[in-house]
């Protein structure tokens, strides 16, 4: 149960932060570009992109794998490329530096869903390696029949 409440938890954190994003997005995005270069404008755009990007991958992630601690989804379901984690590319980049001319606003958003999109992206390998490798002797927990 401990492990559900934790899917929950980052679902929570994550819904939360795409209210946050979609109120930035609506409310203030477009007065706080009326201050910025054609070329920071680019950028913008594209960061804003970036940001929807890294939520709706974690999002999805962490959908799935909530329905295969319900049962609704096999794990080997859920591991399907199709499944994983995906945009590591355009999702996982830091533009921490190429921000600093944009709005606070805007890099505290782009800096919590880097934080998130990594921190999902950490637990993607963490499943696919539990599942691909062999389990250690004295791995923890112990395998039923085997030896600790």
């Amino acid at each position: 149960m401990a492990t559900i409440e934790f899917y929950d938890r980052t679902m929570s954190e994550t819904m939360g932060l795409l209210v946050e994003a979609r109120r930035y997005l609506s409310d203030r995005a477009e007065a706080d570009a009326r201050n910025l270069t054609i070329d920071q404008g680019l950028a913008s755009s594209v960061e804003t992109m970036r940001l929807v990007s890294r939520l709706t991958e974690a999002l999805a992630w962490l959908l799935t794998h909530r329905a295969v601690l319900t049962g609704e989804l096999t794990l080997d379901e859920a591991l399907a490329p199709e499944r994983r984690l995906g945009g590591h590319v355009l999702c996982g980049r830091d533009t921490t530096e190429d921000m600093r001319t944009m709005p606070q606003d805007f890099q505290k958003l782009m800096a919590r869903s880097l934080d998130l999109y990594q921190r999902v992206a950490h637990l993607d390998a963490q499943v696919s390696d539990r599942v691909t490798q062999p389990p250690e002797t004295g791995a923890w927990p112990p395998q039923r029949g085997g030896r600790a």
